[in-house]
């Protein structure tokens, strides 16, 4: 099975980054700014984007604030569907967060497959910026 890994260093602190990933306006700072996101374990977080038929859903597995979020995707596209994404967050120097990022459990490396890639690329340069300069950069605006 194919997977995305991709790593990012941010210079803010962890609690500001996790923050980013797991309140309402933390991802309407820097993903899509139409969402419902609790970042609670059990919980699903929901995620919508311009032209989309509904949400992305995403069933939070695992949150340690500060260090570790986990998501199962329950809903959205067929291809994301059973797919688990995982962020896990490193202190580094100066008080700045390494961002370690996994999307994994895709069946094939399909075209949806290399977008998806390069589109968690983009949203990991959105996320720091916006966790470095706290002002709203969001990538989808709906």
């Amino acid at each position: 099975m194919p997977d995305i890994a991709l790593q990012i260093d941010v210079p803010a602190p962890a609690d500001r980054v996790y923050r980013a990933l797991t309140t309402t306006d933390g991802v309407a700072g820097w993903w899509t700014t139409r969402n419902e996101t609790t970042g609670a374990p059990g919980r699903t977080d929901r995620f919508w984007f311009p032209d989309a038929p509904g949400p992305w859903e995403m069933t939070v597995d695992k949150a340690e604030p500060d260090a570790v979020l986990e998501w199962h995707c329950t809903g959205g596209p067929e291809e994301w569907v059973g797919t688990d994404v995982r962020w896990v967050l490193e202190p580094i120097e100066d008080g700045g967060t390494r961002v370690v990022f996994d999307h994994a459990g895709f069946a094939a490396v399909t075209p949806m497959f290399r977008v998806v890639g390069l589109g968690w690329a983009q949203m990991l340069l959105r996320l720091r910026q916006y966790a470095e300069e706290q002002r709203p950069v969001p990538f989808f605006e709906s």
